[in-house]
């Protein structure tokens, strides 16, 4: 599938990026700002998101249901999500309603009301999520486990904050935040699908030309080794633990390395762990691993949900599993075989207009360039045994792991001596 990248800076500083695809018949635009959990004070725990949900309650020219039924009405969609260090706007629509979704995302970024009586709503809404979020074990342990392993670095903030933060709101505070973050230098407007560029690039002008001028937000810091092991005890029927360390940041050269190890571990079902803890042992329905990297820091885990009676069954597997990987590196086939997942997921992905938009939108933002897909394999294929074995030495040793259970004790919580088993 041909394609090509595109970046233009505009003189306000606002950034826009695409890849045309001339091959399909719509498009996916998506509006980052580079503001997340990571950048809010203790006053502010959450308002990155709240602020997300805030500006689909209402716009200078368009109440809630008109912003939905704005790109609805022609077959499209329009959805936001908020991360840890960025917030992203996107919609989605036949390529011919381009100027629509333009013209939308800018609303909703630029101008939206943020009145107090839509803020007292939305809190309801919040608190409702958060309440749903403390009732879903299999998320919260995951936030659980960046409490231990990011303790004390900006990236462990809650991107829902908690109940006490999203009351204490005020119309003024989240008018400052609106004002202080959604500038032009701290915007990315990304593309991907079949549309011009020439037109593409004056639709941003005309409508994201009134985007404020401001400096790019960000407060890089390595953190400090952190390590520990917790149970929060909770009347659950499984224990839900995680397993891991600190891992890198994006634009480690060992990145690619790390991204391979956790598909070779747990990325699948003919991963090793899978095999090993659920097919051999039977001792849970549900075990991946996962590498998630930021601008400065990052995160490994191992996770996994058992009943109470098979978890610390569970746990010596899994780092036997660490183990042997670290001591053994990979052989050939297996190598081969985890490179060929991850090219195929890469390409797959490429299928999706949203996720090519994703990608380069990740890519400007990590690496201030659009990285060019065949790169990114050719990096990938380059990764050597010895490569994964070094890593998996130094990221997995057993003074480096931390552990994390939420569920019932039964009896007897985890402590320290339970990742003994691990390296040495």
């Amino acid at each position: 599938m041909t394609t090509e990248l595109r970046k233009t800076v505009l003189p306000s500083g606002l950034t826009v990026i695409g890849e045309e695809v001339p091959s399909v018949r719509s498009h996916a635009v998506g509006v980052w700002a580079r503001v997340g959990s990571r950048l809010e004070g203790p006053a502010e725990s959450g308002l990155s998101h709240f602020l997300e949900h805030m500006v689909f309650k209402g716009t200078e020219k368009r109440d809630a249901f008109q912003i939905a039924y704005a790109m609805e009405s022609v077959g499209g969609h329009v959805d936001a999500f908020t991360g840890r260090e960025q917030t992203c706007f996107l919609a989605r629509a036949l390529t011919e309603h381009l100027p629509l979704s333009v013209d939308v995302l800018a609303d909703l970024v630029l101008a939206p009301r943020l009145t107090a009586d839509d803020i007292e709503k939305e809190k309801k809404v919040i608190l409702d999520e958060i309440h749903q979020y403390e009732d879903t074990p299999d998320d919260r342990v995951h936030d659980l486990f960046a409490d231990v392993v990011l303790r004390g670095h900006p990236l462990g903030n809650r991107i829902l904050g908690s109940e006490e933060t999203v009351t204490s709101f005020t119309e003024e505070q989240v008018h400052r935040y609106h004002a202080r973050h959604y500038t032009a230098p701290n915007l990315i407007v990304a593309i991907a699908g079949a549309f011009d560029w020439a037109r593409f690039l004056e639709l941003v002008e005309e409508r994201f030309g009134a985007a404020p001028a401001g400096s790019p937000g960000g407060n890089d810091v390595e953190p400090e080794p952190a390590r520990g092991v917790v149970h929060h005890e909770k009347d659950l029927t499984q224990q839900y633990l995680c397993v891991g360390s600190q891992g890198l940041r994006h634009v480690h050269p060992d990145r690619h390395t790390l991204v391979l190890l956790a598909s070779l571990l747990g990325g699948g079902m003919s991963s090793r762990l899978f095999q090993r803890v659920r097919e051999e042992e039977g001792l849970a329905y549900n075990i991946f691993t996962y590498s998630d990297s930021y601008r400065d820091a990052g995160i490994f885990c191992a996770s996994m949900s058992v009943l109470p009676d098979h978890g610390r069954r569970a746990l010596r597997l899994t780092l036997e599993e660490f183990e042997r990987v670290a001591a053994e590196g990979v052989p050939r086939e297996e190598l081969a075989s985890v490179k060929a997942q991850l090219r195929g997921n890469l390409l797959l992905g490429l299928e999706s207009s949203t996720n090519r938009m994703n990608r380069i939108a990740r890519s400007e933002i990590y690496y201030e360039r659009l990285v060019p897909i065949d790169e990114l394999i050719a990096e990938v294929e380059a990764i050597a045994s010895d490569d994964v074995q070094r890593v998996a030495a130094t990221l997995l040793k057993r003074d480096r792991l931390s552990l994390v259970a939420l569920g019932s004790t039964n009896g007897r919580a985890y402590h320290a001596a339970d990742l003994d088993g691990g390296l040495s």
